[in-house]
């Protein structure tokens, strides 16, 4: 019995589509939501979700956020979300290169922050796209 995900970020919608189970990290942990799952509201840390359909398993790199379960309905609101299919691996990898340049620089508190989510965003979105190549 399929149900619902709806996948939010504030730049785009990133997937709408019939599910069979979505596991999702939040900050209790990562749950996984079966068809009829009990309603739920909760946090979303930054990590990877897990799609299963009929057609298979796919990933997403998300940032953190929000996760409502309703009945028949899963959406995720979140910072950020990307498909493993719309990751450019290479554009990644120079994200990460820069960052850990401006890391190792020294360089003033904002930047090293800055540096540092986009490193970790990196990692996450190179670990994702991945896994997508061994599935």
């Amino acid at each position: 019995m399929a149900f619902k995900l709806v996948v939010i970020s504030p730049v785009k919608n990133v997937l709408e589509t019939e599910i069979d189970s979505v596991t999702i990290p939040t900050v209790d942990g990562e749950i996984t939501v079966l068809p009829k799952h009990m309603p739920i509201f909760s946090m979303v840390k930054s990590g990877e979700v897990t799609v299963r359909t009929k057609n298979g398993v796919d990933y997403l790199a998300c940032g953190g956020g929000f996760v409502n379960v309703t009945g028949d309905k899963v959406t995720l609101l979140l910072e950020y979300g990307v498909n493993s299919e719309e990751i450019d691996e290479e554009k990644v990898r120079e994200a990460k290169r820069r960052a850990e340049e401006i890391l190792k620089t020294q360089a003033d508190e904002k930047s090293s922050a800055m540096a540092q989510t986009s490193l970790a965003r990196s990692l996450l979105e190179l670990k994702v796209a991945r896994k997508r190549k061994r599935g």
